[in-house]
Formats: C-alpha cells, structure tokens, sequence
C-alpha cells in the first residue's frame, strides 16, 4: 500500500494504492463520512491492476473547503473527473460505494471520461426528491448553515470509542469499522477527533428529482455492474427499478451482507468483479 497525493485546480487530494503500477487503473471513491480505507480489504483481491482509492474533499486526508463556504453534491462529480484527468487516466475502471456510487453514476452519465467499466456498490444515483418538496429542502438547509445547532466537533478519548460510535452510525463488522477510524481520526491536545469536515453534516441546498437521475442513466455507455446487499438498509434494487432498467448494458447482483459488504466480505465481492471485469460485454440482469 502507497499513499498518493494528487492537486486538483481545487483540493489537495489524497489517497492509497495498490497492486500493479503497470496494471489496468482502478479509481476507486468511497461513502459519505468514509474514507480511502473502504476498499483497503477488496483491493488486495486485485494484484494484476493499479487499485487507487481516494479520500474525497472533506474526508479522511484530503483538503476541507474553504472557510464560509458549504459542500454541493454535484461538486463531487467535478472531483471525480478533475482527479482522472490529474492522474492521466486515459481508460479506467471507475468502482465506487454509496455516495461515491451515487456521485459515479452522474459522472458516467456525462461521458466526460474513457470509462472503460462502472462498479457500483450499494448505489446507482442520489438520493431525490419531488419538485414541489425543493423549497422545504432549501429552508431546511439554509437554517442548518446559518444556526448550525447540535453541530459541534466530537473528541474521543480513544480509538476503541471512535470504532464503537461509528459501527452505531452503520451496519458493518467492527473489523471494518476499525479500518475506517484509522484513517478517519486524527490526534488533537483535546483528544482523538474526525478528519471529516463537520459541514458534511448540514443538507444539500437542492436534490435532483428522479427524472434527471433517470436522463443520467440513461446516457451511461460503458458495461456496468451494480452490486447490492441482501441485508442492506437501502432497498435499491426496489426502489430504483426504473434507474436500473435505464441503463443499457448493466449486471445486477445481489450478495448476502449489509451496507459495506465491500468491507465486511471483500473475498466475495471481488470474486463478482472480478468475472464481471474478465467479460467483454454484460447484457443480461441477475
């Protein structure tokens, strides 16, 4: 494993690598308040290729943003292609879990980049809402950023606590929980606290609504893998037929596991990619 450090025209981003410099490159982004460490136990099942996992802005030991400014969604889009293109990735596999999915999914849909395959866990687009809730949601987040009450920086005493509050935050075995913290908790004089910025709390100003998620789907061209836990909280796969259904050429399996089970059962999950990214095209849906 090598720490990676890559300057966008906007953050100071970091990340780990693994496996064969030489190899096909696979970017790799994590979930909402994760790390680079998510793909830490799936990238050691993948020697023949370049695995790069990054932390995105606000997360783990990239750049937070500048002070009096808040996190949009779609940003995250333009991070995904501003660190390929700093990377030279000219045709690469793009793996991503939970809002990473979410965010890949729109960067797909753009055709901006070589996408030369999409793995999607536990996600495939953002959450939405229905046009007429959109000023509810602008309310809600304006009051959040402007009286930010109950948002104030967590202190642990020690790791074991930090592993203890997060596995609290989302099903996952506490092995994966421990390989999160240690990359997401830095030393203070006050005690162990989050690398993530404490803006990544408040909420989005607006949502796409599921029409526009729908139009990304439908525009993304490369073979696609979508990978879903049977014991997830998220029911994708029922929710988000119609998502499924509008991308062309995708595979849809579901695995036994929750949230991570990226994390909490790497060998499986990687055995399913794996076949996926030995297969020239995948035109059918499990």
């Amino acid at each position: 494993m090598l720490p990676i450090s890559i300057r966008t025209k906007f953050h100071s981003i970091e990340g780990v690598e693994w496996g064969n410099p030489q190899g096909t490159p696979i970017l790799a982004f994590h979930g909402w308040l994760d790390n680079a460490n998510s793909f830490a136990p799936l990238a050691k099942f993948f020697p023949n290729y370049r695995f790069i996992s990054i932390d995105f802005p606000g997360h783990g030991k990239s750049s937070h943003k500048p002070e009096n400014t808040v996190y949009y969604f779609a940003e995250y889009t333009l991070e995904i292609i501003s660190i390929a293109q700093a990377l030279g990735l000219e045709e690469f596999i793009l793996m991503a879990h939970s809002m990473g999915a979410a965010v890949s999914t729109l960067v797909a849909g753009t055709n901006l980049l070589k996408i030369k395959k999409l793995v999607l866990i536990e996600s495939l687009g953002p959450l939405t809402n229905l046009s007429e809730s959109a000023p509810d949601i602008l309310v809600e987040a304006i009051k959040q950023i402007l009286h930010p009450r109950g948002k104030k920086e967590t202190f642990f005493p020690d790791m074991e606590s930090a592993v203890a509050i997060r596995m609290r935050a989302g099903d996952m075995k506490k092995e994966s929980a421990e390989i999160l913290m240690e990359r997401g908790i830095e030393k203070t004089p006050k005690g162990l606290k989050p690398r993530r910025d404490l803006r990544l709390h408040y909420n989005s100003f607006f949502r796409y609504t599921e029409e526009q998620i729908i139009s990304f789907c439908n525009r993304i061209e490369c073979p696609t893998l979508l990978i879903l836990g049977d014991k997830s909280d998220f029911p994708i796969a029922e929710k988000y037929r119609n998502r499924i259904e509008a991308v062309k050429n995708i595979k849809e399996v579901i695995l036994p596991g929750g949230h991570h089970l990226h994390m909490d059962s790497p060998e499986e999950v990687s055995s399913t990619i794996l076949e996926f990214l030995e297969k020239e095209t995948i035109k059918d849906t499990e």
